[in-house]
């Protein structure tokens, strides 16, 4: 018995190749598309203001700078947000309609809304203090990639400290990151970064 081997014609050949071709080129362009894609971080949230429910869509700005700290914090805190206030003073009334800063407690235990509110328009009379149930902060501080840490402190005023993210992340109208500043110290810094994100 005898078998005989076809050749493939040519017409199988060449539809062969444009299959393998277009393959090859989709998945070309999927890898170029996701090499050029920048991940989102942020997004919308919910919090408490003042004990009332605060959700971030119905309240964002053009920018909102957000930064998450206690108000009970000895040192970063307040430094940190006293930079913000000395960038916030040089803008004018045009612009601060369109900006605003959020400052999270994740001291969920004992700072109480409205201390947290008090704490931050201390700073700046705009400032928003926010808190709210862990399982809120905890989320906001995931949606954010940012972390605490709550630890007993015999040598601290309170009896415990908070390890936490020291940076100010710019949202756009979405709360998405547009930028970020780590261990933000210069009020000159921050007041560029807002003029050119505008």
């Amino acid at each position: 018995m005898e078998f005989t081997i076809r050749k493939p014609s040519l017409k199988v050949f060449v539809v062969a190749l444009l299959c393998a071709t277009f393959v090859s080129g989709v998945l070309l362009f999927s890898l170029i598309k996701m090499a050029n894609t920048t991940p989102t971080v942020g997004g919308s949230f919910e919090l408490k203001y003042r004990g009332a429910e605060w959700r971030f869509l119905d309240h964002n700005k053009r920018l909102n700078l957000l930064y998450i700290g206690y108000a009970k914090c000895p040192d970063v805190c307040p430094m940190s947000l006293s930079v913000v206030a000395q960038a916030f003073l040089k803008f004018s009334e045009n612009e601060l309609k369109q900006i605003q800063l959020l400052f999270l407690s994740v001291d969920y235990q004992n700072d109480k809304p409205d201390d947290v509110a008090d704490y931050a328009a201390q700073f700046f009379k705009d400032f928003v203090g926010l808190t709210g149930t862990k399982e809120q902060i905890d989320f906001v501080v995931n949606l954010f990639g940012a972390s605490y840490l709550m630890e007993k402190n015999p040598k601290s005023y309170i009896g415990y400290s908070i390890a936490h993210t020291d940076k100010i992340f710019f949202l756009n109208e979405k709360g998405e990151v547009i930028k970020s500043i780590a261990n933000p110290r210069s009020d000159e810094q921050i007041y560029q970064s807002v003029k050119q994100l505008l």
